[in-house]
């Protein structure tokens, strides 16, 4: 090993060098260097680089040395420490490796270290190996010969990206499981940008080939990364993989030799379209069936399968059958000998085949519209021997050369003749002049039927829904002579009647039929027959039927992602996706070489696109150009706050981005971005595609189609009822259909019905209950409570409701009944009463009608109640309904009706009668009661009375809305708070400055007073938003201002009832003087009875008042309760603050009996617990609000009078409640009021006057001498402090 000898010496030879070279021992240096270091070493140079005054010099010494491993040698360099000390006169400041010279296939070839480079002239003369940047290269093809290697390079030349190929190959007996895969994940997870040296590093790393065996064991398949592809010319020359798909050629069938490997995608021209010209192959295929295994009219039921096969037929996606032909039919002959074998209509022999296997003979038949009988078979009878006539004679006629015909036989199917003719060759012209002339021979004696050889004619040939459809038939040959002719036709031998979405014509011979929308119930085998309006003969008839059913095509399906986005404009790919529903494939326009079912494209973005505010792409169906889809990227260069979502893409707050829908929906779903950087969906559109082709369809119905229409509607509804019943916009879609179908008018019977109440069964269900409240709610969103006389429907449920209504007075005259899962509707006549009782949940009494034969129809809904919503004329929140919903129509006019609806919750009173008024609040519709009184309301059963018919239910609340006495109460009551109120603020205001000079006693006044200020105020935006909820047209935004001002002022109010409750239970444990100040104690007291109530009410309308679910949707100023239960944000602090005031009120009890139970005799009278505790209640009860805790028992059931009127009576008098005990009870208050009356008194009295009072202020003297309130004292500093009395 001589590498560490070598660098062990390094710097030992470099002095050693000196020292020879100043004593010109040059010969001498060799010798030594090789028998050192045991390599050869050329010629080392020296050269002086600078001399100083001082006779000290810098030197740079050149060396080389021969080795194989420098990684080594540049390791053991940079262990040693420099500058390296050889004596006091001689250092090595520097050792650095320059240049590294090595072998290749032609020379040598000399790269430079870092830091050095090779001069201009060296890279010229000796050939650069790597680029020439700035006058430099780093790398020459040769070793110079003068001994000149790399030198310091001080050019800092600007970076230059290369690209480098590394090829690496690993043998498949070593390579694991999955090594590609394995390969993959390494080189993504490769951290990047990577440094090698100071002056390189890798930024890019991409994995863009792989190569393995392919399945023949025979060679290799190298296949392309994602985004990355072959260059037309390498697929072509190697082979595309017999598993690659598309264009793009991905994959090839080996490894190029040149070292190409696959290009970016975006580099590669895209190939020029390959896609050949459909070439029409013929195929024969023979079926052989043993006699005994084929059942009877095998030939017949095998020519019905073959004819009704669908056309065209997919095999695969560049194979299809496009045409399917019954040939030949061959069965055992009559003789058991062998086979006879009959071409089918339109086929025959050749007349080679028929002189090798027997005559050339022909079998035709046509049809009589006759009755068939047997005796036509009779050789003597008129119909054979005229119709045996005109068939030789028209063969002899028209069929050149010898020839005979045959009338083979009559039989059944109107009358068919089969017969034949047998000739040595025939002519196709000839045998059409000889059938025609049968035909217009016998035309003139019988009824008969040409079958015409060509099919009708369609355009287009791909029927989508809603193409206009033209069916052309005829012209009728010339030789049937049938000129004046009306056309008849039929589909799946149904006749086709004229309307507005079929209509007939004629021009030039033929006979067109036009299908203005055609839709699934058009499907099916189209016929057409002419027939001969001459009246002198029976009637020709020239019958054309199409090639294969007209069926529709699947609509194809196409969802982009994105939709519309923003997209920050900076260079960028943003990956764009498209699919579509098979058999279809989708491309983008413009992008060549990309299509499938499921295809994607990264669009560029460059800076040169800022200039514009939008791109677009569009996805369309490949061969359907009409079907197509955008996808718009809005370019914004300003700061989102959401970002990269995988649907919705980046956006400012408030923005608006288009989503798609779910697979087989159609539509769009429309988000917006909210301050907390998240989308969120503000409107989905998306509704099933099959229930999207149905409403398209109604808006075309007519009376022809409604049938198959309706049976389609019913198959849907229930086959997707899972997916419907969760979504909004897929209910919306059904009821609108149904609607169309009440606004046809055509009649509906019993079977169209059923059809009808499957589907709005569906709608119906509890699993649709979540859906219905999403849609109520969005249509009560600026509902107000007016009356209209016309019954217009703004509302999705009272459309509902309202078409059912109708298409139930479009009902047959004939009665029956019909029982669905959730729906049940009896039809019955009666003549002046009726009475019945339907599905033991309603009953129906007519004591009087119109008289004579009157029929009724009712319909009993099971859950009618999760699609209307339970408002009435009020706009209440608290009703339900409590009954089954019912509705009724009459063909007579019925003033008088009894219902009897069993009760649904029997915990639930106050029942109403009502019916469903759709003109109310402004067509929304809701209960109304106008016209119906409640009659009885006894054991479960509520029995209503009306004078007419409509929808009818019954609602029930939890409690009763409506009681006088609570109003009277809470009138007077709060009548008397706001007076006491004023009263307390104006004594505080007299007293002011005489309770200020006790701390205790100023902080409880602040909080007497700022109680007073709020429950005053509190009551006067009360009375503001009662008479803002009386008002007939609402104001919104007035009433949301007396909610919000009613609410910050009645938490203000609990808050600084928090605050009083606070500081007694701060004396009451802290007797002595200290702890907190007077300034820090009144901070805190303002900041929680005003801080937190800002808040909470502050958040609470930030939060739902965008929603439009602040206040209640009754019209009432208070907070919404069923929408968006803001509510609670009045409830929770209120009796969260009750609850702690109550554990307040309790430690302070107890610290009191404790206190006065070690008290001096002069209070023993006070010493009773019982007066002790009613004194301290009776002050601080309404101090501290405990009286709302009542409000718990008005809000839960059942229904219980007292509790209301208690809490109404104690609450609506807090005011002067809390001047009497918070004012009027205070020693101190009595005190200086007792004062302030004397000092008036004595200025007024009259000397005459005596002892006596004439002020009324002598009351307050008289109570000055009493004891009330209670004392907290301390006898350790001789004052005595009274929370009360202070």
């Amino acid at each position: 090993m001589t590498l560490p000898k070598a660098a062990g010496c390094a710097a030992l030879l470099l002095v050693i060098y000196y020292i020879l070279q100043t004593q010109d021992f040059s010969q001498f240096q060799s010798v030594l260097l090789e028998d050192l270091t045991g390599v050869k070493a050329s010629h080392i140079q020296a050269r002086e680089k600078r001399a100083t005054t001082s006779n000290s010099s810098d030197y740079e010494l050149q060396a080389v040395v021969e080795l194989s491993d420098l990684e080594r040698l540049q390791t053991l360099l940079n262990t040693l420490s420099l500058p390296l000390q050889i004596n006091s006169t001689v250092e090595i400041t520097s050792i650095d490796t320059t240049t590294v010279c090595s072998l290749n296939m032609t020379g040598y070839q000399c790269r430079c270290e870092q830091g050095f480079a090779w001069s201009y002239n060296s890279c010229i003369t000796h050939g650069a190996c790597d680029a020439i940047i700035g006058d430099t290269c780093g790398c020459i093809n040769a070793l110079p010969a003068d001994g000149q290697y790399c030198q310091p390079n001080t050019s800092q030349p600007d970076p230059v990206d290369i690209d480098l190929v590394l090829d690496l190959r690993v043998p498949v007996s070593s390579a694991p499981s999955g090594f590609i895969d394995l390969f993959r994940q390494t080189v993504n997870g490769f951290p990047l940008p990577f440094s090698i040296t100071q002056s390189l590093r890798v930024v890019g790393l991409n994995f863009t080939t792989g190569c393995s065996p392919n399945s023949t064991g025979g060679g290799l398949q190298c296949e392309c990364e994602e985004h990355f592809a072959w260059s037309c010319d390498t697929c072509n020359s190697f082979g595309v993989c017999s598993n690659a798909t598309g264009p793009t050629c991905g994959c090839i069938n080996g490894l190029p030799s040149d070292g190409q490997f696959c290009e970016p995608i975006t580099d590669v021209i895209p190939c020029p379209p390959t896609t050949p010209d459909p070439v029409d192959i013929d195929l024969v295929l023979e079926l052989r069936v043993p006699v005994s295994s084929a059942p009877s009219g095998f030939i017949d039921l095998f020519r019905q399968t073959v004819n009704g096969f669908p056309l065209p037929f997919s095999i695969t996606q560049s194979l299809r059958v496009v045409g399917l032909n019954f040939t030949t039919g061959c069965s055992p002959n009559s003789t058991g000998g062998g086979l006879q074998c009959e071409c089918e209509e339109h086929f025959a022999w050749s007349c080679d085949t028929c002189n090798s296997f027997g005559v050339c003979k022909r079998n035709f038949s046509f049809s009589l519209d006759i009755d068939f009988r047997e005796s036509y078979n009779n050789p003597t009878d008129e119909v054979y021997q005229n119709t045996f006539n005109a068939i030789n004679q028209q063969a002899k006629e028209h069929i050149s050369g010898p020839s005979t015909a045959n009338l083979i036989r009559f039989r059944s199917g109107s009358t068919i003749a089969d017969y034949s003719i047998s000739a040595t060759s025939f002519d196709e012209d000839e045998i059409n002049a000889f059938q025609t002339g049968i035909f217009r021979q016998l035309g003139e004696i019988y009824p008969i039927l040409y079958d015409s050889k060509d099919f009708l004619r369609v355009e287009p040939s791909d029927v989508f829904i809603g193409n206009r459809v033209t069916v052309t038939c005829g012209p009728p040959p010339d030789n049937l002579n049938l000129v004046d002719w009306r056309a008849e036709w039929r589909r799946n031998n149904v006749l086709i009647r004229e309307d507005s979405e079929h209509s007939f014509s004629t021009a030039d011979g033929e006979a067109k039929l036009t299908v203005s929308n055609f839709f699934s119930t058009d499907n099916g085998l189209y016929e057409c027959t002419l027939t001969d309006n001459n009246t002198t003969r029976p009637g020709l008839r020239f019958r054309q039927r199409a090639g294969n059913e007209i069926i529709l095509r699947e609509t194809p399906v196409i969802r982009v992602k994105p939709v519309r986005i923003k997209v920050e404009c900076v260079p960028q790919q943003v990956e764009l996706q498209c699919s579509v529903n098979s058999p279809y494939e989708v491309e983008f326009q413009g992008v060549a070489a990309v299509s499938g079912t499921d295809i994607s494209f990264n669009a560029q973005i460059s800076s040169s696109d800022c200039t514009s505010t939008e791109k677009k792409f569009t996805c369309q169906v490949k061969n359907f150009g009409q079907f197509s889809r955008e996808i718009a990227l809005e370019l914004s260069t300003e700061e989102f706050a959401c970002k990269d979502d995988p649907v919705f893409g980046d956006g400012q707050v408030n923005d608006q981005a288009v989503g798609p829908c779910e697979e087989n929906e159609v539509g769009e779903q429309i988000a917006f971005c909210n301050e907390s950087g998240l989308w969120k969906v503000l409107r989905d559109s998306c509704i099933l595609q099959v229930v999207q082709d149905l409403l398209n369809q109604s808006e075309a119905l007519n009376v022809n189609s409604l049938p198959v229409f309706l049976d389609q509607l019913g198959d849907v509804t229930e086959n997707f009822t899972a997916e419907i019943v969760e979504s909004p916009a897929t209910i919306t879609a059904i009821v609108e259909i149904l609607s169309n179908i009440a606004l046809l008018g055509s009649p509906i019977n019993r079977v169209l019905m059923e059809d009808v109440l499957r589907t709005a069964g569906v709608l119906t269900t509890d699993d649709a209950r979540d859906s219905w409240v999403f849609l109520n709610s969005n249509d009560t969103s600026n509902m107000l409570p007016t009356r209209s006389n016309v019954p217009t429907t703004e509302s999705v449920s009272s459309t509902l409701l309202l078409s059912l209504e109708n298409i139930t007075g479009s009902l047959t005259n004939d009665s029956f009944d019909i029982d669905t899962p959730f729906i049940l509707l009896n039809k019955t006549a009666f003549t002046e009463t009726f009475n019945a009782d339907f599905n033991s949940s309603v009953g129906i009494d007519v004591q009087e009608s119109d008289g004579g034969r009157q029929s009724i129809t009712v319909i009993t809904f099971a859950s009618m109640d999760n699609i209307l919503p339970a408002r009435d004329e009020a706009n209440s929140t608290s009703n339900v309904i409590n009954g089954r919903v019912v509705l009724v129509r009459s063909n007579s006019t019925i003033n008088n009706v009894s219902f009897t609806f069993d009760v649904i919750n029997t915990t639930l009173t106050n029942p109403q009668c009502v019916f469903w008024n759709f003109s109310l609040f402004s067509g929304l519709g809701g209960w109304d009661d106008e016209g119906c009184e409640l009659e009885f309301n006894v054991n479960d059963t509520v029995t209503c009375n009306c004078n007419h018919l409509t929808s009818f239910s019954i609602l029930m609340s939890p409690f009763s809305p409506n009681n006088p006495v609570l109003d009277i109460i809470t009138y007077i009551g709060v009548g008397i708070s706001m007076a006491s109120l004023v009263i307390c603020l104006i004594i505080e205001a007299v007293i002011w400055r005489k309770i200020r000079k006790n701390n205790t006693s100023y902080l409880r006044h602040v909080s007497v007073v700022n109680i007073a200020v709020s429950l005053l105020i509190a009551n006067i935006w009360f009375i503001i938003g009662a008479a803002i909820t009386d008002e007939e047209v609402k104001n919104r935004a007035a009433c949301s201002t007396a909610t919000f001002f009613i609410h910050f002022f009645y938490l203000a109010l609990f808050f600084w009832m928090f605050a009083s409750a606070l500081l007694l239970l701060y004396r009451t444990v802290n007797v002595f003087d200290g702890g907190l100040s007077k300034k820090s104690m009144l901070a805190i007291g303002f900041v929680l009875g005003y801080g937190g109530p800002l808040i909470i009410a502050i958040i609470t309308i930030a939060v739902t008042e965008p929603r439009q679910v602040y206040i209640r949707q009754t019209g009432e100023c208070w907070l919404n309760w069923d929408e968006s239960m803001a509510l609670l944000a009045f409830v929770i602090p209120a009796l969260l603050i009750v609850a702690i005031n109550f554990v307040i009120l309790l430690v302070v009890i107890y610290k009191m009996l404790r206190r006065r139970a070690v008290g001096d005799a002069a209070q023993a009278a006070e010493r009773h617990v019982l007066v002790v505790i009613l004194r301290s209640l009776a002050v601080l009860t309404p101090f501290f609000g405990l009286t709302w805790a009542l409000g718990v028992g008005t809000m839960t059931p059942p229904y219980n009078e007292g509790v209301h009127i208690s809490f109404a009576f104690f609450n609506s008098l807090q005011g002067f409640f809390i001047l009497v005990f918070g004012t009027l009870f205070d020693r101190k208050v009595r005190s200086e009021i007792a004062i302030k009356s004397q000092t008036s008194s004595s200025g007024t009295r009259s000397t005459s006057a005596g002892n006596s009072s004439s002020s009324g202020f002598g009351f307050f003297r008289n109570l000055r001498r009493g004891r009330d309130g209670y004392n907290l004292s301390s006898s350790a500093s001789g004052v005595s402090q009274s929370f009360t009395d202070t």
